[in-house]
């Protein structure tokens, strides 16, 4: 598939919040248009699960499994379709791909804009690189009638990681490409409850590719990664209700809005 186009996609979401979901993901013009179709999964278990649920419902040959305050900027579909049909034509191997990602040496590559952390997360102009993870706020999968997201692997964390090693175990590509979003995310101030149990169950699973490194902290058979990464979230708040900022004047500021 070389040559794809804007109606080779839908949109994923997990939804537990309609008010972020309106305020973030349902305000990206390319889905108020419709041109990108969004379905929406509510009330399951885990992200495995909730995906694994809307890509039975999803039309389209490229799924974009996207968080809830995640806001698309205008233009975002069209640039998507040119970066990815780039992709194709230099790794036609590749499987799944998202705006920001870590390289196997721990380098973080990509460019997200943190709401919570008021700043632009990686730079512009790097090429589709390679990466041994996604963040999960936005994971682009090239669907395949055989692949499925893990049912097994709990809870709401790490799945862009296994994805990532599911498809290197295929064979697969995995890469980080130049598709700026504004990320309006609120800060985790823990690390245990269902973080710890996904991390338990992708080590176990990945364990002979370790260390895998992730956004958060190394996934690796010590434990003092994981440790270290929650005694720095010791200050940190709780999460709270509602968004931090306007996702749309955060784009314009970041410059993000492609205008036609």
């Amino acid at each position: 598939m070389v040559d794809m186009s804007a109606e080779d996609f839908c949109a994923i979401a997990a939804v537990n919040d309609d008010g972020i979901l309106a305020d973030c993901l349902a305000r990206s013009p390319d889905i108020v248009s419709g041109r990108l179709p969004l379905k929406t999964v509510r009330g399951v278990s885990s992200m495995a699960h909730a995906y694994n649920q809307g890509l039975d419902m999803a039309p389209g040959k490229i799924a974009i499994l996207v968080h809830q305050d995640v806001y698309l900027p205008a233009g975002w579909l069209d640039h998507a379709v040119a970066i990815l049909n780039a992709l194709t034509l230099d790794h036609p191997d590749w499987m799944v791909a998202g705006p920001y990602g870590v390289r196997d040496t721990g380098e973080h590559i990509g460019r997200v804009w943190d709401v919570n952390l008021r700043t632009e997360l990686g730079a512009t102009g790097f090429p589709a690189t390679p990466v041994g993870s996604l963040d999960e706020l936005l994971l682009i999968l090239r669907r395949e009638p055989e692949f499925r997201f893990d049912p097994a692997l709990p809870h709401f964390h790490l799945y862009g990681t296994d994805l990532v090693q599911s498809a290197r175990a295929m064979g697969r590509g995995a890469f980080a490409v130049e598709l700026p979003v504004v990320h309006n995310n609120r800060p985790w101030d823990s690390l245990g409850g269902g973080y710890r149990l996904a991390y338990r169950y992708v080590r176990h699973k990945w364990r002979d590719r370790l260390p895998i490194h992730t956004t958060i902290c190394p996934i690796s058979r010590n434990p003092l990664p994981l440790w270290r990464a929650q005694w720095g979230r010791r200050h940190v708040t709780s999460r709270g209700e509602g968004v931090l900022a306007d996702s749309v004047d955060v784009a314009r500021a970041a410059d993000y809005e492609r205008r036609s």
